[in-house]
């Protein structure tokens, strides 16, 4: 739970020379009794084995929990850079001795990377992401993960220091992410709060858990916390309950026990009894300890406390958050660690006892409700696509594996948007394509059924976009200008990038790209690094252009370059172009550069290089080539009447493709003249896009 508190003791006692046997060796269950690494002193890091005393942890203990070494803060040092050093050694040990190695923990609003702290919500969603990453890559078989600790709300806070960072918000946010793709909705994830604090306040930690199931499909998942058994237990039922409104794939509840330490046995039978009846989860006591430096108030806790755990069929396992006194986190008194089993290298009243318990037929009987491997079902189907996002006409290719306790996995059905598509016979795996022909968001569906007829199934979306096309219908012609909001149609990595699946601007159009208000026209804005927006162009002469890019910034460091890509191949591009830091976004400054472009249809892309900036346009001028093209200017046009009512004409240009579009992004009219009739249902500011065959142009109007 806490970080150790650490004393350095002098030891010159060693045990005796009795052969140990495993405490659970004999257990008919998969019921385990565990315990946690053992730190001497920081120099020293994390011991499995205590050798001041000759203790091989293996010969007491069927499973192991890292004090520290596993927490986010001890391995994720900065971007990209992790230190396994002391958790590996852990994992080494349990697999050479072949006892249970249990990660602890994903999250923690405690022993978090301090660097974290700074980061905004979109940076704390890559950093969560990253982590959980680098653990499955590190870690891919791991069997048993607390994924969430100590995030109870009561008294007006959490049980652990989440404000101190956005975690809280980030895991929010990937859950409405996840929403948004799953279903268009954005949020969706709705369910009972159960008294916390605020609406859908649950969703954050489901969201942990999903992530958690995608990358480890077999683990048991754990959420883990303390006092549940006394100060908070309400408030454990009821955050075990939201999660599993919330559709979180929760496999057991954790309570940590260290609240045990004045309990009476019988207080505590009542409520773990009442924690199960309530969650209808298997439970693990995941930290006991009973910090009692008098050996006879602590071998009364244990003989009170611990055949009540280890006998209910419901609790799955059992871990001791220490054994060597005066190396574990709690104190009695001026006693530090005085909850060790082992004191001055001489067994403890207590843990003899437990030796002998261990043995006997209660204890040898137990039961377990879950064992490893069985979090998921008799069946396991995994389900990959080649992309998760494709233009109409190309190909999107999945891959299916499936297994079975059983042995026999019968047969494979794969569904697209619920039509069976296949249905493949005493196959383990099976991969195909399918090409869909129109736009929209496809899922794909395969179930796997095995002998018993038992199933498990896997879904994936695939959202399908028209072919990338220019906005508007037009390429824009190059000597002109390049309005920023007007990037091509098509899919996300096809026609834009964009870091976040959320639409800041809300204006002009409704794709990942956030689009603002700015410069009396439209930009683009909440731009971060590694985002880009292409745009199909036709470039009327060779040469050199001169380019003035229009860009305001808050911000320091904030830039962009402007690139030229021919089948593919990026041959030219700017230096960063960067905007001087203001005190807003709204004033903006003419910076210019240049580009040497070749003849013909290509695309023009916009990088950014540093966050924050907003790109309003960008203009190519090239003083050989303005006698060959002559681009209609803005200026030229008018609209009437204004405002308008059922219909309008454009005037300023001879032939022009009229497109209405109203706030959300949705052309609800469109004309291949300069006369355009507007439904009865308008009312509103709304745009209007003119193609010329020169130029692309944005006017906002009024329908009244």
């Amino acid at each position: 739970m806490k970080q150790s508190l650490l004393t350095t003791i002098a030891i010159a006692l060693t045990l005796g020379t009795t052969a140990n046997a495993q405490l659970a060796k004999d257990v008919r269950s998969c019921k385990f009794l565990g315990n946690i690494t053992t730190t001497k002193d920081w120099s020293t890091g994390e011991q499995v084995d205590w050798n001041d005393c000759k203790l091989t942890f293996s010969d007491y203990w069927n499973q192991v929990t890292c004090e520290n070494a596993t927490k986010w803060g001890s391995v994720h040092q900065s971007w990209g850079k992790f230190n396994w050093g002391s958790a590996d050694k852990t994992h080494d040990y349990c697999k050479q001795k072949g006892i249970l190695f249990k990660f602890h923990a994903l999250i923690w609003g405690s022993q978090h990377p301090t660097w974290i702290e700074n980061l905004s919500v979109d940076e704390t969603k890559k950093a969560i992401i990253e982590w959980y990453d680098e653990v499955a890559k590190h870690y891919p078989d791991l069997q048993i993960i607390d994924v969430v600790n100590e995030a109870i709300y009561s008294g007006g806070d959490y049980h652990s220091p989440y404000k101190q960072t956005k975690i809280i918000q980030a895991l929010g946010s990937l859950a409405e992410d996840r929403a948004q793709k799953e279903t268009g909705n954005r949020p969706s994830y709705n369910c009972s709060t159960n008294g916390y604090p605020n609406t859908n306040s649950y969703q954050w930690i489901a969201e942990a858990f999903r992530l958690a199931r995608e990358r480890w499909p077999e683990a048991i998942l754990i959420y883990n916390d303390y006092n549940t058994f006394q100060w908070q237990k309400t408030e454990f039922i009821n955050l075990i309950n939201g999660l599993k409104a919330c559709g979180a794939p929760i496999d057991a509840a954790g309570n940590q026990a260290h609240d045990l330490n004045d309990m009476s046995g019988s207080q505590f039978k009542s409520a773990l009894e009442d924690i199960h009846n309530k969650t209808q989860l298997p439970q693990y006591i995941t930290e006991y300890d009973i910090a009692k430096k008098n050996d006879a108030t602590f071998e009364t806790r244990y003989k009170e406390q611990f055949p009540v755990m280890w006998e209910a069929d419901y609790v799955a396992g059992v871990t001791l958050w220490g054994w060597i006194y005066g190396h574990t986190w709690v104190k009695d008194g001026g006693d530090n660690g005085a909850s060790g089993l082992v004191r001055n290298c001489q067994k403890r009243s207590a843990f003899t006892w437990l030796e002998q318990y261990m043995r006997s037929d209660a204890a040898i009987n137990a039961k377990s409700p879950l064992c490893v491997g069985q979090a998921a079902k008799g069946v396991t189907v995994k389900l990959s696509v080649t992309s998760e996002t494709i233009s109409v006409g190309d190909e999107v290719g999945f891959q299916v594996e499936a297994s079975s306790k059983a042995g026999n996995v019968n047969h494979i059905e794969v569904y697209v948007n619920d039509e069976l598509i296949e249905d493949k016979g005493n196959v383990n795996s099976y991969s195909g394509t399918f090409a869909p022909t129109d736009a929209g968001v496809y899922e794909i569906k395969v179930i796997a059924y095995d002998d018993k007829n038992e199933s498990a199934e896997k879904t994936a979306k695939v959202t399908v976009c028209a072919q990338k096309a220019p906005y508007g219908g037009t390429a824009a012609k190059i000597p002109g200008t390049i309005e920023a909001e007007n990037f091509d149609e098509g899919c996300e990595g096809i026609a834009y990038h964009d870091t976040d699946d959320g639409n800041e601007g809300k204006e002009y159009r409704q794709t990942g790209i956030d689009v603002v208000t700015g410069n009396n026209s439209y930009a683009i804005g909440y731009t971060a690094k590694g985002e880009w927006t292409d745009y199909s162009v036709n470039v009327i002469c060779d040469g050199t252009y001169d380019i003035t890019a229009y860009v305001a910034s808050g911000s320091g460091n904030s830039g962009f370059t402007v690139s030229a890509i021919e089948n593919g191949q990026t041959y030219a591009e700017t230096q960063t172009i960067e905007a001087p830091q203001g005190e807003d976004w709204d004033t903006y400054s003419a910076i210019k550069t240049s580009i040497n472009l070749r003849k013909g249809e290509q695309t023009i892309r916009f990088s950014i290089v540093g966050p924050y900036i907003n790109i309003d346009k960008v203009t190519f001028d090239n003083s050989d080539c303005e006698t060959l093209f002559d681009a209609t200017p803005s200026s030229s046009i008018s609209i009437y009447p204004s405002p308008a009512t059922n219909h309008i004409s454009v005037s300023g240009v001879e032939e022009a493709g009229l497109k209405l579009i109203d706030s959300t992004g949705r052309a609800i009219a469109t004309s291949s003249s300069t006369e355009l009739d507007i439904p009865e249902t308008c009312k509103g500011v709304y745009t209007l896009i003119i193609s010329t065959d020169n130029n692309v142009i944005v006017k906002k109007i009024v329908i009244k």
